[in-house]
């Protein structure tokens, strides 16, 4: 069961970044961001209601309420990123940190990294320069488009901010239901609405980008099963499957946006992918 929830997870978060990623392209990535959210908050109570909590505790909502922060801030970086920059750059990135945090906590904690874990570090650490990469020549060049290495920057730090998601859920406890991960999004609407609010982003329910609002019904599809595939575990199978999502999210790239991946950046989309899942792992 947690294969299918994972696999099932990974690919609805592919498809909620393409749109999302999509929607930044014409709309302010605060606004994306806001009604993705949003979205999700509307799609995952209602589930969440249904499927009950047997013990919620103040534990459990706490870790859920604390990871929303992250993701709040996160969401924005990665949405602004996708929108000037490229989705085969950003997302194996992103992808990769967000398996790397949850390694680098258990090393602090005393746990070492066994010899899987340690190649998947390597493999995310080349992975990195190789999907960065462009040519001198200008071909590639786009009109408005972050320079490479401000896409690395801020792919990485976006990481981090879903890494800590990983890490707060994955120790929340099963009889918590899907709650943490509603008091996740919950924070980050608190967050970004009043900012969105304070900065004239803040769209009516009939200028909301449909895009965004579809990205976020995609959203709170996959927190459904991510959260529960992460509770139920194994966390290793859930944290490798889940983490698959790059591959749905470049391939709607090149197929409909119409992107260019370079042989190096396929061999660092591999990288990447094959990072995760090693590290994934090894835990």
């Amino acid at each position: 069961m947690t294969v299918v929830l994972a696999l099932f997870a990974s690919f609805f978060i592919g498809i909620s970044d393409f749109l999302g990623g999509t929607a930044s392209r014409t709309r302010s990535p605060l606004e994306t961001s806001v009604v993705l959210q949003l979205a999700a908050l509307v799609t995952l109570v209602p589930i969440a209601l249904l499927l009950g909590a047997s013990d919620l505790t103040v534990h459990d909502a706490g870790l859920g309420a604390v990871s929303g922060l992250a993701t709040s801030v996160a969401y924005v970086g990665f949405f602004h990123a996708i929108g000037r920059g490229r989705m085969s750059i950003v997302v194996p990135i992103s992808a990769a940190v967000t398996a790397l945090l949850p390694a680098i906590v258990g090393v602090a904690q005393g746990n070492a990294l066994s010899t899987v874990a340690l190649g998947g570090v390597l493999c995310a650490l080349v992975a990195i320069p190789l999907v960065a990469y462009e040519t001198d020549d200008g071909e590639d060049a786009v009109a408005g488009e972050w320079p490479a290495a401000r896409q690395v920057i801020v792919s990485i730090l976006c990481g981090c901010g879903f890494g800590v998601y990983f890490i707060c859920v994955g120790h929340t406890h099963r009889s918590a239901g899907l709650w943490p991960t509603v008091a996740n999004l919950a924070v980050a609407v608190a967050v970004t609405v009043p900012i969105a609010i304070r900065g004239n982003l803040m769209p009516t329910p009939g200028r909301a980008s449909r895009v965004a609002i579809a990205g976020g019904v995609a959203l709170g599809v996959a927190d459904v099963a991510l959260t529960t595939a992460l509770q139920r575990g194994p966390l290793t199978v859930a944290s490798i499957l889940g983490n698959l999502y790059p591959l749905v999210t470049i391939a709607l790239g090149v197929t409909v946006l119409g992107e260019r991946v370079r042989l190096w950046h396929a061999a660092g989309i591999l990288l990447a992918v094959a990072g995760v899942a090693m590290i994934a792992a090894g835990q």
